[in-house]
């Protein structure tokens, strides 16, 4: 069976994922809802969360990795491929103009640094030794809240 070397392995950890997740569900929310005034609906917000965390696999596993970097490289594949969802979930679908299109596009790059910016957070304040069982309380927390804010029938969700 194939193993990943450890070696590999970036310096990202399961609580700064965690803890980013749920601020970049709200920031997409935020980012399609005000900015780009469209609206998604729910699934599209989950599944372009989804994606961005995605990016957070690439980087624990194999951040250190040989085929890491490049144009062809692992995160170079990761990010066409992020870029092409991006569009086909949230750009495309919203029907709208060309101009408009590349704007929501940009607003990838955006959610990049945002989602980076939080997971950042929780490192930072594990770094000023806070315990990372604390931002995993709070992001249970804040996922519950997000639940019954978004959830079905409820006046927030799409």
């Amino acid at each position: 069976m194939f193993q990943i070397d450890p070696a590999w392995q970036g310096a990202v950890e399961f609580y700064e994922l965690v803890f980013g997740s749920w601020l970049t569900y709200l920031f997409l929310i935020f980012l399609f809802s005000k900015v780009l005034r469209a609206p998604l609906e729910e699934w599209r917000y989950i599944m372009l969360t989804f994606l961005s965390a995605f990016a957070f696999w690439v980087n624990h596993y194999f951040q250190n990795a040989p085929f890491y970097g490049g144009w062809f490289g692992l995160l170079s594949m990761y990010t066409y491929g992020f870029l092409i969802s991006w569009y086909l979930v949230g750009v495309k679908p919203l029907g709208r103009s060309w101009l408009w299109q590349v704007g929501a596009m940009l607003s990838s790059i955006l959610n990049t640094i945002a989602f980076i910016f939080f997971e950042h957070i929780a490192r930072w304040g594990v770094e000023a030794n806070m315990s990372e069982f604390w931002f995993m309380l709070i992001s249970a927390f804040a996922i519950v809240g997000i639940i019954l804010w978004r959830g079905p029938g409820r006046a927030g969700s799409t």
